[in-house]
Protein backbone atom coordinates (compact mmCIF):
# COMPACT_ATOMS: atom_id res chain seq x y z
CA UNK A 1 0.00 0.00 0.00
CA UNK A 2 1.29 3.36 -1.08
CA UNK A 3 1.70 6.24 1.56
CA UNK A 4 -1.06 8.37 0.04
CA UNK A 5 -3.29 5.32 -0.02
CA UNK A 6 -2.40 4.23 3.87
CA UNK A 7 -2.84 7.77 5.01
CA UNK A 8 -6.44 8.52 3.00
CA UNK A 9 -7.35 4.99 4.86
CA UNK A 10 -6.22 5.64 8.46
CA UNK A 11 -7.96 9.45 8.10
CA UNK A 12 -10.91 7.39 6.51
CA UNK A 13 -11.03 5.36 9.17
CA UNK A 14 -10.81 8.75 11.88
CA UNK A 15 -13.62 10.63 9.91
CA UNK A 16 -16.30 7.37 10.19
CA UNK A 17 -15.55 7.24 13.73
CA UNK A 18 -16.25 4.55 15.94
CA UNK A 19 -18.10 4.71 19.45
CA UNK A 20 -17.24 2.86 22.73
CA UNK A 21 -18.88 -0.37 21.62
CA UNK A 22 -17.69 -0.88 19.11
CA UNK A 23 -14.25 -0.66 20.21
CA UNK A 24 -15.08 -3.41 23.00
CA UNK A 25 -16.35 -5.67 20.17
CA UNK A 26 -13.02 -5.36 18.60
CA UNK A 27 -10.82 -6.21 21.20
CA UNK A 28 -13.06 -8.61 22.33
CA UNK A 29 -12.95 -10.25 18.83
CA UNK A 30 -8.85 -10.65 20.07
CA UNK A 31 -10.13 -12.68 22.74
CA UNK A 32 -12.02 -14.97 20.59
CA UNK A 33 -9.51 -15.21 17.35
CA UNK A 34 -11.85 -13.36 15.50
CA UNK A 35 -11.18 -10.95 12.10
CA UNK A 36 -13.68 -7.81 13.77
CA UNK A 37 -14.95 -5.81 10.71
CA UNK A 38 -13.03 -2.56 10.37
CA UNK A 39 -14.22 1.07 11.00
CA UNK A 40 -14.82 2.20 7.72
CA UNK A 41 -16.26 -1.20 6.56
CA UNK A 42 -18.84 -0.68 9.47
CA UNK A 43 -20.05 2.41 8.62
CA UNK A 44 -19.79 1.54 4.59
CA UNK A 45 -22.36 -1.34 5.91
CA UNK A 46 -24.50 0.89 7.86
CA UNK A 47 -24.90 2.86 5.20
CA UNK A 48 -25.76 0.70 2.90
CA UNK A 49 -28.41 -0.59 5.03
CA UNK A 50 -30.11 2.51 5.73
CA UNK A 51 -30.52 3.52 2.27
CA UNK A 52 -31.54 -0.38 1.59
CA UNK A 53 -33.56 0.51 4.76
CA UNK A 54 -34.41 -3.87 4.81
CA UNK A 55 -37.48 -5.61 6.75
CA UNK A 56 -35.64 -8.61 6.85
CA UNK A 57 -31.73 -9.32 6.60
CA UNK A 58 -28.82 -11.96 7.16
CA UNK A 59 -25.54 -11.33 8.72
CA UNK A 60 -22.94 -14.55 8.13
CA UNK A 61 -20.25 -14.68 10.70
CA UNK A 62 -21.57 -12.98 13.55
CA UNK A 63 -18.46 -12.75 15.58
CA UNK A 64 -18.75 -10.98 18.51
CA UNK A 65 -20.60 -8.08 16.89
CA UNK A 66 -18.94 -5.73 15.05
CA UNK A 67 -20.97 -6.21 11.69
CA UNK A 68 -23.87 -7.34 13.78
CA UNK A 69 -24.04 -3.44 14.97
CA UNK A 70 -23.47 -1.95 11.99
CA UNK A 71 -26.15 -3.47 10.22
CA UNK A 72 -28.63 -3.01 13.45
CA UNK A 73 -27.70 0.25 12.86
CA UNK A 74 -28.78 0.72 9.34
CA UNK A 75 -32.03 -1.48 9.74
CA UNK A 76 -35.83 -0.07 10.78
CA UNK A 77 -36.63 -1.35 14.78
CA UNK A 78 -39.02 -3.57 12.43
CA UNK A 79 -36.92 -5.27 10.73
CA UNK A 80 -35.42 -8.86 11.70
CA UNK A 81 -31.69 -9.97 11.41
CA UNK A 82 -30.86 -13.05 11.54
CA UNK A 83 -27.31 -13.76 12.89
CA UNK A 84 -25.33 -17.02 11.59
CA UNK A 85 -22.22 -17.97 13.47
CA UNK A 86 -20.52 -21.64 14.70
CA UNK A 87 -19.28 -19.54 18.10
CA UNK A 88 -22.50 -19.81 20.41
CA UNK A 89 -19.56 -18.16 22.95
CA UNK A 90 -18.93 -15.12 20.87
CA UNK A 91 -22.99 -14.69 19.65
CA UNK A 92 -23.39 -14.46 23.37
CA UNK A 93 -21.07 -11.30 23.33
CA UNK A 94 -22.33 -9.85 20.31
CA UNK A 95 -25.90 -10.00 21.68
CA UNK A 96 -24.77 -8.16 25.26
CA UNK A 97 -23.25 -5.46 22.87
CA UNK A 98 -26.41 -4.90 21.52
CA UNK A 99 -27.94 -4.24 24.58
CA UNK A 100 -24.72 -1.57 25.74
CA UNK A 101 -25.70 -0.25 22.18
CA UNK A 102 -29.20 0.58 22.63
CA UNK A 103 -30.29 -1.68 19.81
CA UNK A 104 -31.83 -4.15 22.00
CA UNK A 105 -35.16 -3.09 21.13
CA UNK A 106 -34.14 -4.78 17.38
CA UNK A 107 -35.32 -8.04 16.05
CA UNK A 108 -32.00 -10.47 16.10
CA UNK A 109 -32.06 -13.94 15.63
CA UNK A 110 -29.02 -15.83 16.56
CA UNK A 111 -28.32 -19.02 14.58
CA UNK A 112 -25.63 -21.57 15.49
CA UNK A 113 -23.88 -23.90 13.32
CA UNK A 114 -22.26 -24.26 9.95
CA UNK A 115 -22.99 -21.11 7.52
CA UNK A 116 -23.80 -23.01 4.64
CA UNK A 117 -26.15 -25.82 6.42
CA UNK A 118 -27.61 -22.64 8.40
CA UNK A 119 -27.94 -20.58 4.86
CA UNK A 120 -30.00 -23.83 3.22
CA UNK A 121 -32.38 -23.97 5.67
CA UNK A 122 -33.32 -20.42 5.26
CA UNK A 123 -36.26 -19.87 2.54
CA UNK A 124 -35.88 -18.63 -0.83
CA UNK A 125 -36.12 -15.17 -2.17
CA UNK A 126 -37.50 -13.75 0.99
CA UNK A 127 -34.45 -11.54 2.20
CA UNK A 128 -33.88 -7.79 1.39
CA UNK A 129 -30.02 -8.11 2.45
CA UNK A 130 -26.66 -10.69 3.08
CA UNK A 131 -23.84 -9.71 4.74
CA UNK A 132 -21.09 -12.18 4.70
CA UNK A 133 -17.81 -12.08 6.58
CA UNK A 134 -16.81 -15.65 6.88
CA UNK A 135 -13.67 -16.95 6.73
CA UNK A 136 -12.70 -16.04 2.96
CA UNK A 137 -12.09 -19.95 2.09
CA UNK A 138 -15.94 -19.88 2.34
CA UNK A 139 -17.11 -17.51 0.12
CA UNK A 140 -17.24 -19.57 -2.76
CA UNK A 141 -20.06 -21.80 -1.03
CA UNK A 142 -21.40 -19.44 0.82
CA UNK A 143 -22.38 -16.87 -1.80
CA UNK A 144 -24.53 -18.59 -4.57
CA UNK A 145 -26.22 -20.10 -1.36
CA UNK A 146 -26.97 -16.18 -0.13
CA UNK A 147 -28.00 -15.04 -3.82
CA UNK A 148 -30.44 -17.35 -3.67
CA UNK A 149 -32.16 -15.77 -0.57
CA UNK A 150 -32.42 -12.67 -1.78
CA UNK A 151 -35.52 -10.93 -3.08
CA UNK A 152 -35.38 -9.24 -6.53
CA UNK A 153 -33.89 -6.16 -5.78
CA UNK A 154 -32.31 -7.81 -2.83
CA UNK A 155 -28.48 -6.91 -1.79
CA UNK A 156 -25.46 -8.97 -1.07
CA UNK A 157 -22.34 -7.21 0.84
CA UNK A 158 -19.04 -9.90 0.69
CA UNK A 159 -16.41 -8.59 3.21
CA UNK A 160 -12.43 -9.63 2.28
CA UNK A 161 -13.66 -9.82 -1.48
CA UNK A 162 -10.18 -9.07 -2.22
CA UNK A 163 -8.29 -10.50 0.80
CA UNK A 164 -6.21 -7.34 1.93
CA UNK A 165 -4.72 -6.95 -2.00
CA UNK A 166 -4.05 -10.37 -2.28
CA UNK A 167 -6.45 -10.76 -4.79
CA UNK A 168 -5.19 -7.63 -6.92
CA UNK A 169 -1.76 -9.04 -7.03
CA UNK A 170 -0.71 -11.54 -9.86
CA UNK A 171 2.30 -12.94 -7.94
CA UNK A 172 0.24 -14.23 -5.46
CA UNK A 173 -1.54 -17.77 -6.61
CA UNK A 174 -2.41 -19.35 -3.19
CA UNK A 175 -5.17 -21.76 -3.64
CA UNK A 176 -7.63 -19.20 -1.16
CA UNK A 177 -6.50 -16.25 -3.95
CA UNK A 178 -7.44 -18.25 -6.75
CA UNK A 179 -10.77 -19.29 -5.54
CA UNK A 180 -11.52 -15.77 -4.49
CA UNK A 181 -10.90 -14.69 -8.77
CA UNK A 182 -12.56 -17.50 -9.41
CA UNK A 183 -15.83 -16.30 -7.75
CA UNK A 184 -15.16 -12.73 -8.96
CA UNK A 185 -15.19 -13.61 -12.50
CA UNK A 186 -18.18 -15.58 -12.29
CA UNK A 187 -20.00 -13.39 -10.58
CA UNK A 188 -19.20 -10.91 -14.01
CA UNK A 189 -20.50 -13.08 -15.73
CA UNK A 190 -23.75 -13.12 -14.54
CA UNK A 191 -26.28 -11.05 -16.73
CA UNK A 192 -29.20 -11.25 -13.57
CA UNK A 193 -26.76 -9.44 -10.91
CA UNK A 194 -25.47 -5.47 -10.88
CA UNK A 195 -22.23 -5.54 -9.39
CA UNK A 196 -19.79 -3.33 -7.30
CA UNK A 197 -16.45 -4.29 -6.07
CA UNK A 198 -14.92 -1.40 -3.18
CA UNK A 199 -11.31 -0.97 -2.50
CA UNK A 200 -12.50 -0.29 1.38
CA UNK A 201 -9.95 -1.94 3.81
CA UNK A 202 -10.11 -6.51 2.97
CA UNK A 203 -12.07 -5.49 0.27
CA UNK A 204 -15.98 -5.20 -0.12
CA UNK A 205 -18.14 -6.55 -3.12
CA UNK A 206 -21.41 -5.68 -3.44
CA UNK A 207 -24.10 -7.18 -5.39
CA UNK A 208 -27.81 -6.40 -6.40
CA UNK A 209 -29.86 -9.02 -7.92
CA UNK A 210 -32.08 -7.93 -10.74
Amino acid sequence: MSRDWAASARMAEQYNGTDVVDDAARTIAQDYRRRPLPPTSSATLTFLTGLLNPSAAIEVGTGTGTATLALLRGMPRSGILTSIDTDAEAQAVARELIVHANLAGHRVRMMTGRPDEVLSRLAQGTYDLVHIDAEAGQAPRLVPLALERLEPGGVLVLDQAMLGGSVADPAVRSPQVREIRQLLNDLQGRSDLTRLLLPIDDGMLVLRRL
